[in-house]
């Protein structure tokens, strides 16, 4: 349950950072959308952490 919730704030927290980056891209330079370099980032540590979450870099705890 613990785990579910620091992924579900991890995603806020990176919809809230677009949120403001978006918008900040159009006013900076809007030819070129250097957003997206942070959603490429993001995206895969929101990947990993959702993993984590889900228990799939636990270890088995049986034994052979």
């Amino acid at each position: 349950m613990r785990r579910g919730r620091a992924v579900r704030k991890h995603v806020i927290a990176g919809l809230l950072a677009l949120l403001v980056l978006i918008p900040l891209n159009f006013i900076v330079h809007r030819q070129y959308p250097w957003w997206l370099w942070v959603l490429i980032v993001w995206m895969p540590l929101i990947a990993g952490h959702t993993a984590w979450a889900m228990g799939l870099f636990d270890r088995n705890r049986e034994g052979p």
